[in-house]
């Protein structure tokens, strides 16, 4: 068993160090599976409150049906913006993009208002050209209206480091005046290690009158994960010296009127803040997405009721207003944890809650090794398990195991904002209970190859499957265990043997010992050896059972009522008539594999054993064939009928023992037994008192209904002796036996 432990132990931990190397791979295997177990925890958390300062103005299919298709004119996005500022909105972004002039379609009011301020008569072609173009001043409105707003936030694409890509449209534009990020290092000489991959190659703009009208810009790129789901932005983009920030976090920092700061190290971010508010980012300037619930958890407003008035300043004043398409067709949309079609103003909507309600989920780096301290505990854990309980116990604990670590995982998640690894433990889990139960599986197989062969011809078939199932049972050197012992021996074997040729007497005994050795083991017991004839066996172990001194008993019964059938065959064939002398004892014993390592029995030790045997030897003096001591009678006498016989003190013990002998079961004795049962008590109580002659009558009396009746034989003749030769004053009944 040490052995196995140890082996276990050691297979344990090699499995947890082989899950630690898989870790450290970070196959993309376990990568998607991680990334797919934490869209579970984000769904399982479900929808979430939300402090309802931002909204989102639409331009959904309702906006389309009323105000026309898409793109609107850039005077209807001014009249928006008109719209916004009167509602007293406190930061307004457009997550929407102008890259180019307005297309000149003028009204023919337009027109004939323009000319009749004009001479056109006059104008060259340019000079009629420049006239015409600056009829169309839908741009110039949208410009003003932004400019004057004071509070529009614009957003823009971004290219990473690609090669092909250029910087024209930074030439085309003084691009600085959007970096609002301010440093708190002055290590600008080179780009941080972290930041190597957030680098702007190119950029997608609106028009520069709307640029530089906007009081800030941010970019609005995404970049799913491999499985084409949305779930880190960056928060921070460079270009030479100047630091970006996205759209969402620029909206913020309008709303709140606080500045962005950033400290960069030379491995990356270390640390980011909107004013006094830390904001936890990666090194490389990744945050999670803390998603509030599937889409349209923010409340939509359709822009057509903006510009009608339906919606003002009750619904709008203080809040953060983010302007954004969502109509079929708009082709911003994404895919979150809760599945696709999730509109992208609504990714910006949940980074802006996030940092106004402070709540975040992170995957700080030190979380890698709480991971690692999971996946050691986890193995070790499970691996202690595993080795101690069979493969049903292993995988209750393994089953358990898991969902007290998802639970745990679970809680971090929800009530700490803590992204822990939830499949490497889990697989070091299954991982290492599979290697160990395969182990076992191999181990214990040869060593219930090895009890069956030991032990089946010794113990019932239930006995040895329970053995099989549960080797612990055996142990080398004993342990100490209440058993009730049986020792059994045919009377005058010795000469019946002389009267047979070896043959037949080897026939006559493997029968006997047949039918009564398949009585021992009905009862569940352990036959412990034959010697010749005898036959010991013991009840209560391996197998612990609190009937096994009633057992016994029923054993002793059983094995009677069989010899005697068996003892007319015999006469019937001619053949010799066997009987058989039985002590039964209960009380503490060592029972275990005795011998050494290479040979051992399963057998019992100890003084109780020795009193069995002393009372299979002691029928003989009362002329009876099944005798047991007190301590059995005690735990059985409910089932049984018994006579007392006698106080004795055996060879080697000082303490007297109360025998009786075993007539059968209760309510089930024989009629002459039945008769002579309440002499026999009077009889023995005359004679404890010693009254020698009235005992002497009761004894005479018994004998004339039973004149085989051994022990009123040996009463009679004892009362006889006394009647001549009396005891010492100081008798107190105990018989002495004088041989064993």
């Amino acid at each position: 068993m040490i052995k196995k432990l140890i082996n276990s132990i050691t297979l344990s931990i090699f499995l947890t160090l082989v899950s630690f190397y898989i870790y450290s791979l970070d196959l993309t295997f376990f990568q998607q599976l991680e990334l797919k177990s934490y869209d579970l925890k984000v769904r399982s958390r479900g929808e979430r409150p939300i402090s309802n300062q931002i909204k989102i103005v639409a331009v959904d299919e309702k906006s389309l049906e009323k105000e026309g298709r898409w793109p609107w004119s850039r005077r209807k996005m001014a009249q928006l913006v008109d719209r916004l500022i009167e509602a007293d909105a406190k930061a307004i972004g457009f997550d929407i993009f102008f890259p180019e002039p307005e297309n000149y379609n003028i009204s023919p009011e337009r027109f004939k208002e323009g000319a009749k301020q004009k001479q056109t008569e006059s104008m060259n072609a340019e000079e009629l050209t420049e006239w015409y173009r600056g009829l169309n001043d839908a741009d110039q409105q949208f410009a003003r209206s932004i400019e004057r707003s004071e509070r529009i936030i614009l957003s823009f694409f971004v290219n990473l480091p690609d090669k092909g890509l250029t910087l024209e449209d930074l030439e085309q534009l003084d691009f600085s005046q959007y970096s609002i990020v301010q440093r708190l290092d002055d290590r600008t000489q080179q780009i941080p290690l972290g930041l190597k991959d957030r680098q702007i190659s190119s950029v997608g703009l609106s028009i520069p009158e709307l640029m530089n009208a906007a009081n800030a810009a941010g970019y609005v790129s995404f970049v799913p994960e491999m499985d084409g789901v949305l779930r880190w932005v960056p928060t921070l983009m460079q270009h030479g010296e100047y630091m970006f920030p996205p759209f969402s976090l620029q909206l913020v920092r309008e709303f709140f009127k606080s500045p962005l700061a950033v400290d960069i190290l030379e491995f990356g971010i270390d640390k980011m803040a909107l004013g006094e508010s830390p904001i936890p980012v990666k090194e490389n300037s990744d945050i999670l997405i803390n998603y509030y619930g599937p889409a349209f958890t923010f409340e939509h407003i359709t822009a057509s009721d903006v510009l009608s008035g339906k919606v003002g300043q009750e619904d709008l004043a203080g809040k953060i207003i983010v302007v954004g398409a969502t109509a079929a067709g708009a082709h911003d949309i994404h895919t979150s944890p809760f599945g696709p079609l999730y509109p992208g103003v609504e990714i910006h909507a949940n980074i802006m809650e996030s940092i106004l309600q402070n709540d975040f989920v992170m995957r700080p780096e030190w979380l890698r090794i709480l991971d690692l301290l999971m996946i050691a505990v986890s193995g070790l854990l499970l691996g202690l398990v595993a080795q101690k309980y069979k493969a049903y116990g292993a995988a209750t604990f393994l089953v358990i195991g898991m969902l007290g670590y998802l639970a745990f995982d679970f809680y971090l998640f929800t009530q700490k904002g803590l992204w822990v690894n939830t499949v490497y433990p889990i697989f070091t889990q299954v991982f290492v209970c599979s290697g160990l139960t395969l182990y076992h599986f191999g181990f214990e197989q040869r060593e219930k190859r090895f009890i069956k062969g030991a032990f089946s011809q010794y113990m019932a078939p239930t006995v040895v499957n329970q053995l099989v199932d549960n080797p612990g049972l055996l142990k080398l050197g004993g342990e100490r265990r209440e058993i009730t012992a049986f020792f059994s021996d045919v009377a005058g074997f010795s000469s019946i043997s002389e009267k047979l040729d070896p043959e037949k007497l080897v026939k006559l005994l493997n029968e006997y010992l047949t039918e009564m050795t398949d009585i021992v083991l009905k009862y569940e017991g352990t036959v412990d050896k034959f010697e010749g004839d005898a036959i010991i066996a013991f009840f209560g172990a391996p197998l612990e059972f609190k009937d096994h001194a009633l057992r016994t008993c029923l054993v002793a019964v059983e094995m009677q009522e069989c010899l005697d059938s068996m003892r007319a065959e015999w006469r019937a064939q001619g053949e010799p008539e066997l009987f058989m002398r039985i002590g039964i004892n209960t009380g503490p014993a060592v029972v275990g594999n005795m011998g050494s390592t290479t040979r051992m029995d399963y057998t019992m030790m100890g003084d109780s054993v020795n009193l069995a045997a002393r009372l299979e030897g002691v029928n003989k003096q009362y002329k009876t064939y099944t005798m047991i001591s007190e301590s059995t009678y005690e735990q059985a006498k409910d089932e049984i009928a018994v006579r007392e016989l006698d106080l004795i003190r055996v060879v080697g013990k000082l303490e007297p023992v109360k025998i009786y002998e075993l007539l059968g079961k209760k309510g089930k004795i024989s009629e002459i037994s039945k008769q002579v049962l309440p002499i026999f008590n009077e009889g023995y109580e005359l004679y404890k008192r010693r009254e020698w002659s009235k005992s002497a009558d009761c004894f005479q009396k018994i004998l004339e209904i039973d004149k085989k009746d051994g022990p009123s034989l040996t009463y009679l003749e004892r009362c006889i002796t006394f009647q001549s030769h009396p005891p010492a004053d100081d008798w107190d009944s105990v018989y002495v036996m004088k041989s064993k």
